[in-house]
């Protein structure tokens, strides 16, 4: 019966295994997402997407204003509004061509790590995953922060391999437009010329991305010099940021803003971002800094603490609430229902994912491949999660890395595969039963989705 299964399963992949494959996967794709914005196309946009759209216009119209938000989204917003017409509608369907790029570079990543088919499979996974197809029509950071996050670690498995100045000067853009994008992702202008180094012993071809990058970055400190007429590191929300998440009255848990507000700010918090914000603009970002890391020296145990939630959290799945689909299910019961359906699909996706992926990381001693490139692929996740796991954090922001783990199961799930004998599931249990490390992780691992669901819905 097993060995019919998996008959069946390796028949249906070898229709993923072929050439033409991707192109119809993407298609796909992409006319789900069409449909998106010609839904919601009224609808208001949410979180911080409503302050890159009025960056975009500011850009757009050439004002004088001082940048909250990083420009990466708003210049690319910029350049849809100047061709298309100023619009909501366009605002959102200028996300669908990075959906297809993003598309693109999960395939060509993952069948170079692995297979065509496993390639086609994982990217057919992410055109129905909900947070994909939700941010797909969004004008935020997310999509265009993963597709930058994925090329990244591609071109620099490929740059490791085999330098070349092209390819290196392709990550340098690469990464200079991830940091404008997330400043959070500064780390990776120092990290990935070091590893360049370390596997090529090559110190030009090494430096070539941090040049590219930091050209990259540099003119936007000038243009943004130019348009406050002070010097702004990439944006002015940073320390802002970091504050929030560590301060006297910042919860143990829910550091993330909307996780805050929530059960309201503290009063006090709310005072103290008046007076700073009532201060000139260049002593803001300084004020909160110093706020944030006095309270850090004065109580390093709630700091620790904190991290810990932090890094928890991180982990866990998004929670969907039925929107922005309010005016084709106007009940609430029927919004919770819808709500709690797309929660399911989604937290089935990320769990099969990650439990595959987890697998993989300690089960790669027996990989028949090349593995040359988990250290570059998980080195890269905990590098972008830091700046979270230290300021706040909720599983919004694993949105970038989720693909990433998706290479990896991929990897081991073709391994699985690709061996003739034995039962796959046999083996997995053999794996598990043999390796402590992936009982411990994937006990972990299911105990924070558990935390994560009683926090989320106000359980606990």
């Amino acid at each position: 019966m097993k060995a019919d299964v998996k008959r069946i399963l390796v028949g249906a992949l070898q229709l993923l295994d072929r050439p033409w494959s991707v192109y119809v996967i993407v298609s796909l794709g992409v006319l789900l997402r069409v449909m998106g914005p010609a839904l919601v196309w009224d609808h208001p946009l949410r979180n911080e997407a409503p302050g890159y759209e009025r960056m975009a216009l500011q850009l757009l119209h050439g004002e004088q204003f001082a940048p909250y938000w990083p420009p990466g989204v708003p210049y690319y917003l910029s350049a849809f509004h100047r061709v298309f017409g100023e619009s909501i509608l366009v605002a959102r369907a200028s996300m669908i061509p990075v959906y297809a790029a993003f598309s693109l570079v999960l395939y060509f990543l993952t069948a170079k790590l692995s297979s065509r088919r496993m390639a086609g499979l994982l990217v057919l996974g992410f055109v129905f995953y909900p947070p994909y197809v939700r941010f797909s029509f969004n004008p935020s950071t997310e999509l265009p922060a993963a597709t930058c996050f994925l090329a990244m670690v591609f071109l620099g498995i490929l740059a490791g391999r085999k330098p070349s100045w092209p390819v290196s000067s392709a990550l340098g853009i690469v990464v200079g437009v991830l940091i404008l994008i997330r400043p959070s992702s500064m780390l990776f202008a120092a990290a990935v010329p070091l590893y360049l180094f370390l596997k090529t012993r090559k110190a030009r071809v090494a430096a070539a991305p941090l040049v590219v990058a930091a050209l990259l970055v540099s003119a936007w400190l000038w243009k943004a010099q130019a348009l406050s007429g002070r010097f702004i590191p990439i944006n002015d929300a940073n320390w802002e940021n970091f504050y929030l998440g560590n301060n006297p009255q910042t919860p143990l848990y829910k550091t993330w803003p909307e996780g805050q507000a929530e059960a309201g700010f503290p009063n006090k918090t709310l005072e103290t971002v008046r007076y700073v914000r009532s201060l000139a603009p260049a002593d803001q970002s300084r004020t909160y800094r110093n706020l944030a890391l006095g309270h850090i020296l004065a109580r390093p145990d709630l700091f620790l603490m904190r991290t810990l939630n932090r890094a928890r959290a991180y982990f866990g799945f998004p929670i969907h609430r039925g929107e922005p689909l309010e005016k084709y299910v106007p009940t609430n019961a029927a919004r919770r229902l819808l709500g709690a359906a797309i929660t399911i699909v989604d937290a089935a996706f990320y769990w099969l994912i990650m439990t595959l992926a987890i697998l993989f990381i300690f089960g790669v001693r027996d990989c028949r491949n090349q593995t040359d490139y988990v250290t570059a692929i998980l080195g890269a996740v905990l590098l972008y999660a830091f700046p979270y796991w230290i300021s706040f954090s909720q599983p919004r922001f694993n949105f970038p890395v989720v693909p990433l783990f998706g290479v990896l199961a991929a990897v081991f799930l073709d391994s699985l595969l690709r061996r003739p004998e034995g039962d796959p599931v046999a083996r997995v249990y053999s794996l598990i039963r043999q390796r402590h490390g992936a009982k411990i992780a994937l006990a972990l691992f299911f105990y924070i989705q558990i935390e994560w669901l009683l926090v989320a819905y106000s359980i606990v």
